[in-house]
């Protein structure tokens, strides 16, 4: 039966310092030695994730962006991405103006990730920024009104900040035509959560839906953490939430395996393949 191993990144298979631990990655190494087929869905862009995983064989492509984007790390190119109605994201900035509330606003152009950003006199969004690559395939830009930046090639808007602030944000645009968003608290500052902004198209769910069909898996297993990996438990027949997962994912979960600090989701990925080998 032709298995796929799915994880989340942050807060599932990277350490509470953002990092993939030697251990893991000597065991997804060996995992890939062995031929398992292997995959992330992150609302981390490719830059980061490229970065991430550059020691890791990733033969089947990952889910980028909370399930905006299917990029193949081996060509190096976007295989399927979502985009934002271009009246729905005009829509989106001109709230975000209105509540002056900064945010970043993703685009692709060809096989090019953009950024751009208007005002970042918020220090948590300063933080952001900073926190990332200086340079994306593009630079960031900032840009005088975010309204700017919009095009036919919008895919994704972020923003971080305080719950009751983010909050106000995600009331005033969830009912905007043919948009849906993630909502939920950041794994590395207790006090910051994230709203991001995509097209209706795009989830984790419907990227693994996208893998199962493109790439004839008949079983997919995946591990996850926080509120954005329901999605992903959805769209697959078994789901692990690690041991310091919210309480509403390991309510969903097929089971709870360790934390993020015991290399748990390879450990386990492991031992199950050595198990149905035997079997």
């Amino acid at each position: 039966m032709k298995t796929l191993y799915i994880s989340d990144l942050d807060g599932t298979l990277l350490t509470p310092d953002a990092c993939l631990s030697e251990r893991s990655t000597q065991l997804l190494q060996q995992l890939s030695a062995e031929g398992v087929l292997f995959s992330c869905a992150t609302a981390r862009s490719i830059v980061s994730v490229r970065s991430i995983l550059s020691r890791v064989q990733m033969p089947v492509p990952v889910v980028l962006m909370n399930g905006v984007c299917i990029y193949d790390m081996h060509v190096r190119q976007y295989l399927h991405y979502e985009t934002i109605g271009v009246q729905t994201a005009l829509q989106v900035t001109e709230i975000l103006e209105q509540m002056q509330v900064p945010a970043f606003l993703y685009t692709i152009e060809g096989q090019e990730l953009g950024c751009f950003h208007h005002r970042l006199d918020d220090p948590v969004m300063e933080a952001y920024r900073a926190a990332r690559p200086q340079r994306f395939d593009r630079p960031f830009t900032q840009v005088d009104s975010l309204t700017q930046a919009v095009s036919d090639r919008t895919i994704y808007i972020t923003m971080v900040d305080q719950k009751d602030r983010i909050q106000k944000i995600r009331d005033a645009v969830a009912h905007l035509p043919g948009l849906q968003y993630a909502f939920y608290k950041d794994v590395y500052d207790r006090d910051s959560w994230y709203l991001e902004l995509c097209g209706a198209g795009a989830s984790k769910r419907q990227a693994v839906d996208y893998l199962r069909h493109a790439y004839g898996f008949a079983h997919i297993i995946g591990f996850g953490d926080n509120l954005n990996d329901l999605s992903l438990f959805a769209g697959c027949d078994e789901c692990y939430a690690v041991a310091n997962a919210r309480d509403e994912v390991k309510a969903a979960a097929t089971g709870v395996i360790g934390s993020n600090l015991e290399d748990a989701v390879p450990e386990w990925i492991l031992e199950h393949y050595y198990h149905n080998q035997k079997g």
